[in-house]
């Protein structure tokens, strides 16, 4: 069974990927952001604190005074977070200016008179402190000209952990969901295929994973199907082993019979030959049923399938069967409404089906009656239809006669009992071939066993 694509793992998969690694960007970016926003909020009083401390070093000791002060404030990996400018435009202490600080004081110069004021950053004007002597000396402040989302690994190591962390998480969050989409029901068919490999026949995966509609809930599916048809193969062997028991049985008990009698000096040694001679043909007959039965239980399909002509097969099988009912005075009717009725499938399995079905009919059929034998076009389907003017079978009962080693009461007993076996294997053939077998009662005494098959139409016959 094909899976839709838009219901397919490996897109579940893809996207979950995909959605992690967007959802851990953008939570990164804002994380990020905020981090910033909380630190721009408070770059202001950062500002007026050192500006603060640059104008007490610029009263108390003058333009050394400020750089002593310069050289009291340690860097960080982003540099200096304070950087003071002379008139010049030149570091105090000779540190390199920032790109942007750079870019703007080009600007200015280009674009200002010499006599007019210096407007430095439009968006950040450069404080200007003055000293005792009328110098001016403009003071840059990282913090109130950083970009708003700065380089990951220029940022603090406290704000890159929580923005690794916080994707970490959601890894996490994504793998758990993952491995219950895909993991959860894995297991859950490995531990039913576990418990069924250790004799649980009736363990099935639950419903609840055979009905999702991706790649698991196909597997679960064909799991519980190969399930169904292990439990029901396994059954039947063990009813049929059951079967095969309780039949050789009796055939065996009579031949310990027999062969004693054959052993008592004065017994007629004849007689017990021939009981001897009968019961070995019913045992290698059952015995070839059994296994014809026990292959067709396991055929999935006909292995080969050919066109063939039921009436020339039912006219075989009927000539046949007439020539063997002469010594019981039994007539054999055969009633083929079209000439030529064309099926697909297996020669051997449909001949074997359909001449149980004519001898099934002779042997319960009383010495002197006859059976009908009828082919006829049923729509798509070709009809056989044979009737005997035996017994019949209980309506309770009529159900049950395609079952194996299943026998009417009306007809156990005697040589004509049968071994339970011959319709069972009708039943399972003309199943294979995509037909139905049924069984009814005539009106007028006796059984009625309806075999139908698939019609191929325009199709020549080969057999």
């Amino acid at each position: 069974m094909k899976v839709p694509f838009h219901r397919s793992l490996h897109l579940i998969i893809f996207v979950a990927v995909w959605e992690v690694t967007v959802l851990t960007l953008l939570a990164g970016i804002g994380i990020n952001y905020l981090l910033i926003k909380y630190e721009a909020r408070s770059a202001p009083e950062m500002g007026r604190s050192l500006m603060l401390q640059a104008s007490r070093a610029l009263d108390a000791g003058g333009e050394a005074g400020l750089r002593q002060w310069l050289r009291s404030i340690p860097d960080d990996r982003q540099g200096s977070p304070v950087l003071v400018l002379d008139e010049h435009d030149q570091e105090l202490l000779g540190r390199r200016l920032p790109d942007n600080l750079t870019i703007a004081l080009g600007t200015a110069d280009a674009g200002a008179g010499t006599d007019s004021p210096r407007p430095i950053l439009p968006a950040h004007p450069l404080p200007v402190l003055v000293g005792h002597d009328g110098h001016h000396y403009s003071v840059y402040l990282r913090a109130l000209h950083r970009p708003l989302v700065p380089p990951f690994f220029l940022q603090p190591v406290a704000d890159r952990w929580l923005v690794i962390g916080f994707g970490l998480l959601l890894v996490l969050g994504a793998s758990l969901i993952l491995s219950s989409v895909i993991v959860r029901p894995v297991h859950a068919i490995s531990r039913a295929a576990y418990a069924f490999s250790r004799g649980a026949w009736d363990t099935r995966v639950p419903e609840k994973i055979s009905q999702r509609k991706d790649e698991i809930g196909v597997l679960a599916q064909d799991f519980n199907r190969m399930a169904v048809r292990l439990q029901r193969l396994i059954q039947s062997r063990e009813q049929l082993l059951r079967d095969v028991s309780h039949e050789l049985r009796s055939p065996l008990a009579r031949m310990r019979v027999a062969l004693g009698l054959a052993r008592q000096p004065d017994s007629d040694r004849s007689i017990a030959y021939h009981r001897l001679d009968v019961e070995i043909s019913r045992l290698d007959r059952l015995i070839g049923q059994v296994l014809e039965l026990s292959r067709l239980d396991c055929a999935e399909a006909v292995p080969e399938r050919v066109t063939l002509d039921l009436a020339e097969v039912l006219e075989r099988i009927v000539g046949d069967a007439a020539f063997e009912a002469q010594g019981r005075r039994i007539a054999v009717e055969w009633h083929c409404e079209e000439p030529t009725l064309v099926v697909s499938g297996s020669p051997m399995w449909i001949s074997s089906a359909l001449e149980n079905v004519v001898r099934n009919a002779l042997q319960h059929s009383p010495d002197g009656a006859g059976i009908t034998v009828t082919l006829r076009r049923d729509e798509s389907d070709a009809s056989i239809a044979v009737s005997d003017r035996g017994p019949g079978v209980a309506e309770e009962e009529i159900g049950r006669i395609f079952e194996p080693f299943y026998r009417a009461q009306t007809l156990r007993g005697g040589d004509r009992g049968g071994d339970g076996v011959g319709l069972a294997i009708v039943a399972r053939v003309v199943q294979l071939h995509g037909g139905r077998a049924v069984a009814q009662n005539r009106p007028g005494g006796g059984l009625l066993i309806r075999l139908s098959l698939p019609l191929v139409s325009g199709a020549a016959s080969r057999i």
